[in-house]
């Protein structure tokens, strides 16, 4: 095996996530790749679920969702929930002290039940019943080579906590791997797995890559409010960003948060700020003052399930519209996609690049999945990262300083307060290029399109959509953001069986890049669009806006807004489902043809 999935489940408290990161860390550390997704309960306290996943590869994993090779579940629940998942001639360890006996099993696993809670109790607590199962799973993998590294990183973890709170947890882990040796009987063959170590590799999440790409963009100011999934970008500036002379602004709201940005900007610093679906909602006033006064800045929205307080935890692209059309009036803004924790680095750094170029807001639509989700990331090269600053203007005494002038791009050069000269009023209201404030309608239409022309002059500027499979096919995948390591995945498996599909995953979303997504459909029989959301919102638009879709290629919709994210398998099961139709079309046609 050169690529394998571990799932830790059970309920809250039961340190289902501490145990995983500590895995995910510890295996990177080791030269693997991985990729993970977390899960968390919405409730601040109960009994909910948590669900902490794991890929270790040899080589970039697309992603960590899909079935299970081996599953440890430390409460009886998610057993049930989850033994199902659990690929053929993969393992289930449980804890035989909470589970006597299963009331349901499955012939084609090896199945070790295992006295989490003994272990634990006999040489630490029953709370540390979750590293005696990591040691079990350190020991089933032992090819990997994971104890040493691991022990290390249990004291990165507690590094804060007492000497017996980390001699604890190392002797719950020694205890379980020493189980594992000396109690089990083995039937299976993992002992066998030979991962590659590939050398060093950066270990981040979508949210703190967000956070990494803000400072290297030259980011000195973030204002934000708490709130889950975004949150982690907030924790992660208000420890770095000091240490490059910025400032972390925790606000009373989100509004509150929007509008430091903007000062901050007006001010001359390059400024962001992080939300979620609800919080967005709230800033959506202020981004069109941006949009208006022509001010720099960069709102990270991580998407979570809605409406309202909806599942917090939890994943959707619901906020697609919300980000393209949610301002009043004609807002000029640039929306970006990532696709990965890498994309999610090098989108922030286009984001600050634009914003700071065309002078607009700029909105990266992350999600629930992609945020938290932890990912091996090939070493960055600071030194050669493309970095732009707002164009400012050369003035001298006695010049006359047109802040908004219509220049050919729609770009004017942007003063702060202090340059010498570059006095000028910033209003919400319609204004002349003179900064005058006026309601002429001559002044709004010629302003407007001035502000518009930006967005004409960005868009040659714009990351091209990525494609991924053979450009021959005649199914067409067209998704955004984090669905892509699935979709891949799955074109990947349908190719094996003689499927032939292609992906375009379009990274600004708006404004829209039509020409790419018209290419893409025009040798294309069938198109599915895959998103994460009820109302099909990126499919309405892209049929509304690229007509050719509309002329001799179907479109259909696969979605999902159930909060978790999309599968390899149930991509490729609508791959099937989409080919076994068009192959019978195709026969029918024929059968005509043959019949005439």
């Amino acid at each position: 095996m050169k690529d394998l999935i571990i799932k830790i489940t059970g309920t809250s408290g039961q340190g289902i996530i501490s145990s995983g990161d500590i895995l995910c860390y510890a295996t990177a550390r080791k030269g693997y790749y991985v990729t993970t997704y977390r899960a968390f309960p919405s409730e601040i306290r109960g009994d909910g679920k948590c669900y902490y996943t794991l890929r270790i590869s040899e080589h970039q994993a697309l992603t960590a969702t899909g079935n299970t090779d081996i599953l440890v579940c430390l409460d009886e629940d998610t057993i049930y929930e989850e033994i199902g998942k659990i690929n053929k001639g993969g393992i289930l360890i449980y804890d035989s002290d909470m589970v006597s006996e299963l009331k349901e099993t499955r012939n084609d696993i090896v199945v070790y039940p295992v006295p989490l809670k003994t272990i634990a109790k006999s040489v630490a607590t029953e709370r540390s019943r979750n590293m005696s199962a990591l040691g079990v799973v350190v020991e089933i993998l032992k090819n990997l080579h994971l104890e040493e590294q691991i022990l290390k990183d249990i004291e990165l973890r507690y590094k804060l906590k007492t000497q017996e709170v980390i001699d604890s947890n190392k002797n719950a882990l020694n205890a379980g791997i020493k189980y594992a040796q000396n109690e089990m009987i083995r039937k299976d063959d993992y002992d066998k797995v030979n991962i590659k170590s590939t050398g060093a590799k950066l270990i981040m999440s979508g949210n703190e890559a967000i956070g990494l790409a803000a400072i290297a963009a030259g980011c000195r100011f973030f204002s934000g409010y708490p709130i889950t999934p975004a949150t982690e970008i907030m924790e992660w500036l208000a420890k770095e960003l000091p240490k490059f002379g910025g400032k972390m602004l925790q606000c009373e709201d989100e509004i509150a948060a929007i509008n430091y940005a903007l000062g901050a900007s007006y001010g001359g610093v390059k400024s962001m700020t992080a939300t979620s679906g609800p919080g967005f909602s709230l800033m959506q006033e202020a981004i069109g003052l941006a949009s208006m006064a022509e001010i720099p800045v960069v709102i990270a929205d991580v998407q979570r399930c809605g409406p309202s307080t909806g599942v917090p935890t939890k994943t959707e692209q619901s906020d697609l519209f919300a980000a393209m059309y949610g301002t009043h009036g004609d807002c000029p803004k640039i929306v970006l996609a990532p696709m990965n924790v890498s994309d999610c680095f090098y989108q922030t750094i286009n984001a600050f690049n634009f914003a700071e170029q065309y002078q607009v807001p700029v909105i990266i639509l992350s999600d629930a999945s992609l945020g938290p989700r932890r990912e091996c990331v090939d070493m960055i090269d600071f030194d050669n990262l493309k970095i732009v600053n707002r164009l400012k203007p050369n003035l001298k005494e006695g010049d006359v300083y047109n802040r908004y002038e219509d220049t050919e791009t729609g770009i004017s050069p942007i003063t702060s307060p202090g340059d010498m000269y570059g006095e000028h009023v910033v209003t919400g209201l319609e204004h002349t290029e003179e900064n005058a404030p006026t309601p002429a309608p001559e002044i709004h239409r010629k302003m407007t399109e001035k502000r518009f022309k930006k967005l004409e002059t960005a868009a040659g500027q714009f990351s091209k959509a990525k494609t991924y499979g053979d450009e021959n096919a005649s199914i067409g995948i067209i998704s955004w953001g984090s669905t892509s390591g699935a979709v891949f995945e799955a074109i990947d498996t349908a190719k094996e069986n003689g499927i032939n599909v292609q992906a375009l995953y379009p990274r600004t979303l708006y404004p829209l890049p039509t020409d790419w997504i018209k290419n893409f459909v025009r040798n294309k029989e069938v198109i599915i669009v895959i998103e994460a959301n009820y109302n099909a919102q990126f499919k309405s638009t892209i049929v509304e806006r690229c007509t050719h879709i509309n002329r001799g290629t179907e479109v259909l919709e696969f979605l999902k807004y159930d909060g978790t994210p999309f599968t390899p398998e149930e991509i490729y099961e609508e791959i099937q489902k989409v080919y076994n139709v068009q192959q019978s079309k195709n026969e029918v046609i024929t059968n005509k043809h043959t019949h005439f």
